[in-house]
């Protein structure tokens, strides 16, 4: 796919896009990334090399909002989340190396498996390298998420590697910073 999926655009599509993906002339349009994502979408108006033109419009957009171009892709090898554990009368999420889209996305799934049902959550990030934008939002939504659950919801980021953790309405997690000791 990565090479002649596109058609006589595949070069250009890899460069670009960086989805490995195939056409079909019927305005369909897959792609994958290994351990990543499977995108799929149908529209019927081709280009001149019989592509979709909004699949490539969506596949453009989704490679450059969440960074999904495979060969622009963040470190990994760690597990996202390090540990949840005690912490008095809160319960603490350390995380950990570089959050992008496919970390958060386990960050959400560990959670939503076992994040408490009250109480106090802090997200410890200290050991966190970065994070991508679409990992900041995908965190930040799932902290809003929680507190909307009525988890009170705090971060803990003594280095400020979460740039701005407004959770997506105009509120913030609670500065944990000094209480949370990893």
């Amino acid at each position: 796919m990565a090479a002649a999926g596109m058609y006589d655009a595949a070069g250009t599509w890899f460069t670009e896009v960086g989805i490995p993906a195939k056409s079909g002339v019927a305005g369909g349009l897959l792609g994958a990334l290994p351990g990543q994502i499977g995108i799929g979408s149908l529209s019927p108006r081709l280009d001149e090399h019989g592509n979709s033109v909004r699949g490539i419009k969506l596949f453009r957009r989704l490679s450059k909002d969440m960074g999904l171009h495979l060969m622009e892709t963040e470190p990994t090898g760690t597990a996202a989340v390090r540990d949840i554990r005690s912490d008095g009368d809160r319960v603490v999420v350390d995380l950990q190396g570089s959050i992008n889209f496919s970390s958060a996305e386990s960050i959400l799934h560990t959670l939503e498996e076992s994040a408490p049902t009250a109480g106090t959550l802090v997200f410890d990030v200290s050991r966190v390298d970065g994070f991508t934008d679409v990992g900041r939002r995908m965190v930040l939504e799932g902290m809003r998420r929680l507190r909307l659950d009525g988890l009170s919801v705090g971060l803990a980021d003594p280095d400020g590697k979460l740039p701005d953790p407004d959770m997506g309405d105009g509120t913030y997690p609670f500065d944990a910073t000094e209480t949370t000791a990893g």
